[in-house]
């Protein structure tokens, strides 16, 4: 990568990270900068919990949409998978996971508990008390799912 593009990304000069580590100054030169933008972008697991147990971190429904659409279209679908298994999570939060796991594969996902016991059933994110008619969000017990028209504006705006 060049001086420019290492700024851009990690916001120092080449010069000060040559002065403080030359190991790491050439792992920078050789590394190439589509790969470093990309790994500036991966997601860690925290910022997936916090999705999925929104109630506890969001509420306006804007950020939780503006934190949700790039992990939806990063289509890793396994981490989905992984976290509606995750038995360290509340339920209706393994319940989320499933919904978007289905969402995106269009496979069903059996869960290990029963998503119908929930005396009044969560929804998708957790300040929508709109019911609407979405099949793979009644599956797994959930109120309501993903607005489609405001994900495929976001979609085409990227």
């Amino acid at each position: 990568m060049n001086n420019k593009q290492i700024k851009e990304i990690f916001n120092v000069d080449k010069k000060e990270v040559k002065k403080f580590n030359k190991n790491l100054y050439q792992l920078l030169e050789n590394l190439d900068y589509e790969v470093a933008k990309e790994l500036t972008l991966k997601r860690t697991k925290e910022q997936y919990i916090k999705v999925l147990e929104n109630e506890k971190y969001f509420t306006s429904l804007l950020d939780f949409e503006e934190e949700l659409y790039p992990m939806l279209l990063s289509r890793n679908y396994f981490l989905w998978k992984r976290y509606a298994e995750d038995k360290s999570l509340s339920k209706q939060a393994r319940m989320r996971g499933a919904y978007l796991y289905s969402y995106l594969t269009r496979k069903p996902l059996k869960l290990k508990f029963d998503v119908n016991s929930f005396k009044d059933k969560p929804s998708f994110y957790h300040n929508n008390k709109t019911p609407e008619i979405d099949g793979i969000a009644k599956m797994y017990g959930l109120k309501n799912g993903l607005d489609n028209l405001r994900f495929n504006q976001f979609k085409r705006e990227c």
